[in-house]
């Protein structure tokens, strides 16, 4: 059971990455081509901003060279109805979308602003949305610049909010590299942003050093770092207002009984 529930988490994994995460043009390699073009996949829709499940349906056009041909797409919100669509090639173990509506770009900023928006400020909010935008067009060393940035600040934040618990002046962490900022605040972040620890001495050699298709290969893992920071601050928000409140109930419930007592009521 338990390995069958992995396979189905890969299989889901893999059809949201390439509807959601892979830009146009770029080839997809995929054991079964049959399972990313077939059955359900979860995912966000920008026209009722939810998150949903959709149903896909392919429809063959034609041949092409050797490629089975082209193939139009489209995935159904179970919800709601409404569609996204797609035009890919499907070869025997790779797909390319060569075309989709509505773009990776717009779903992404509409997701990202409406999660993101009272946790990011307005620039670095501009910036995650401008970064996405230019990967979805191939630019590698732009996008991962404005992702380096938001990451940095992050950072930078993480370190002011428990400033008082490390042994390191403010001037002393400036100076620091990426990789160094993150080993001196990793007690504060989530366990998988360290997992990725290598990348970030990478963004510290210089983003400019790197080839396009490297820059787009590490923008993936660096806006899962950012996101697994933004959601970490999420939960631990709505864990503190559950706390607040249940503070409250237990107080009003204490005032509630002292007055009974005071007035003889049981």
């Amino acid at each position: 059971m338990a390995n069958n529930n992995a396979k189905a988490d890969s299989v889901q994994e893999k059809r949201y990455n390439f509807y959601f995460d892979t830009p146009l043009y770029e080839s997809y390699k995929a054991e079964s081509v049959d399972e990313v073009l077939k059955g359900d996949v979860d995912g966000y829709n920008p026209l009722k901003r939810c998150d949903t499940t959709y149903e896909i349906e392919e429809d063959s056009v034609e041949q092409y060279g050797g490629w089975d041909g082209y193939r139009k797409v489209s995935l159904t919100c179970k919800r709601y109805g409404n569609k996204l669509r797609f035009f890919i090639l499907r070869g025997k173990s790779e797909i390319m979308k060569i075309g989709q509506i509505p773009s990776i770009a717009d779903i992404q900023y509409e997701k990202i602003g409406r999660k993101y928006d009272k946790l990011l400020n307005e620039k670095d909010l501009h910036n995650f949305k401008k970064a996405i935008g230019l990967a979805a067009h191939g630019v590698g060393a732009g996008s991962l610049i404005y992702l380096r940035k938001i990451f940095e600040d992050l950072i930078n934040e993480t370190f002011i909010d428990h400033t008082d618990e490390i042994s390191i002046s403010p001037t002393d962490f400036k100076v620091k590299r990426m990789w160094e900022k993150v080993e001196i605040v990793k007690k504060y972040l989530p366990k998988q942003v360290l997992e990725l620890n290598p990348l970030y001495s990478i963004l510290s050699s210089g983003i400019h050093e790197l080839a396009e298709e490297d820059c787009l290969l590490y923008f993936a893992p660096l806006k899962l770092s950012i996101q697994l920071i933004l959601d970490e601050k999420i939960e631990l928000s709505k864990a503190k207002a559950k706390d607040e409140e249940v503070k409250k109930t237990l107080q009003l419930i204490s005032s509630q009984m002292e007055g009974r007592l005071k007035t003889g009521i049981k």
